[in-house]
């Protein structure tokens, strides 16, 4: 099994974010949200191949919070020593305190850096300081986390490639092993969706130097938005991406039990009140379909055995045929990923 926890709260909202969160919680909402969780998760039995703490911005909660957080998702969730354990931060919200805990519990940090220049980050809302920033980085590196990801967006407006090179520059003075870089893609509900223009002709230059100065340090293309070194890939994303099972937790969480889609309401009252979540309920061919269609994304694409392991899954020849009948169509749609 693999478990989402969607940590809904933020200091404030960031202008290209439709995440859904809560901003500036006070300490009682902040209770309330983790008595609910643990209420939730104390009927689990599932061993966990993966947890993924996602938000919203995890690390926000002080660190007694965030410390009490995570021993009671580690305890109350079946794990042992091979689950990976991710967690999302904001670089603001880190502490060396912080740092400390999360390296007590957690295999994987994701900091989402999103740019290296405080002129971009302000283009894109983001309230981080360059102290900060540098101060967060410096704690992460120095605390020799197992994985590290960072986020980096491009095709941000008055940006071009030599400013992309620089953002390279500077991120590759860490030991990060795994970099997601996302085209700049404001959609509707987003506080700047209106006026933050991407330069969408400069998108295809600038993921060509994104895989080559990548390359150049041994982190490769895995998937259409995400690097790894070898061994460093989000196995939580992999496992989510090739239809395995997954339960989800916390207000907007998704889940997958094999035949429907799951969804917490978007809604923090409405969860802690105990809403039921939206069921997305489609055919087995449909749902096979998008299962498969996902995981082209990757750069390794499908395997026999890899199919055979989706819940419910149909005969592999019967895939490939339709593979190669879609392909025929539209040429360009195994050009990431290929079936093997």
């Amino acid at each position: 099994m693999n478990y989402y926890i969607h940590v809904p709260f933020c200091a404030s909202k960031c202008g290209y974010c439709v995440f859904y969160s809560h901003c500036a919680p006070d300490e009682a909402l902040l209770d309330r949200y983790l008595e609910t969780l643990f209420s939730h998760l104390e009927k689990e039995r599932d061993f966990a191949q993966s947890i993924y703490i996602g938000g919203g911005t995890p690390t926000l909660p002080d660190p007694c919070r965030l410390e009490r957080f995570l021993e009671r998702v580690c305890t109350l969730i079946p794990h042992d020593d091979t689950t990976e354990i991710s967690i999302e931060s904001n670089p603001e919200t880190l502490t060396a305190e912080k740092v400390a805990v999360l390296r007590r519990w957690v295999t994987r940090i994701s900091t989402g850096v999103q740019s290296f220049f405080p002129e971009v980050r302000q283009i894109l809302g983001r309230k981080c300081s360059q102290s900060q920033l540098e101060r967060a980085l410096e704690l992460v590196a120095e605390a020799d986390f197992p994985h590290w990801n960072c986020d980096l967006i491009y095709a941000v407006p008055g940006r071009g490639c030599d400013e992309w090179n620089m953002e390279f520059d500077r991120l590759l003075r860490y030991p990060v092993d795994h970099v997601s870089c996302y085209n700049l893609t404001p959609e509707e509900g987003a506080a700047l969706s209106g006026s933050l223009v991407p330069c969408s002709d400069l998108a295809p230059e600038l993921e060509n130097i994104t895989a080559l100065r990548l390359k150049e340090t041994g982190i490769l293309q895995y998937e259409v938005s995400n690097y790894a070194r070898r061994g460093g890939e989000c196995r939580h994303n992999q496992n989510v991406w090739k239809g395995q099972l997954l339960k989800g937790f916390g207000p907007s969480a998704s889940g997958f039990d094999g035949v429907d889609r799951m969804t917490e309401p978007a809604d923090l009252e409405q969860w802690l009140a105990g809403a039921v979540p939206e069921v997305d309920r489609i055919s087995r061919e449909e749902r096979l379909n998008e299962i498969f269609a996902v995981n082209l994304r990757t750069v390794s694409g499908w395997s026999r055995p890899d199919w055979e392991q989706v819940p419910r899954c149909d005969r592999w020849e019967k895939r490939i045929a339709l593979a190669e009948q879609v392909g025929k169509s539209c040429p360009g749609c195994f050009e990431i990923g290929e079936t093997q």
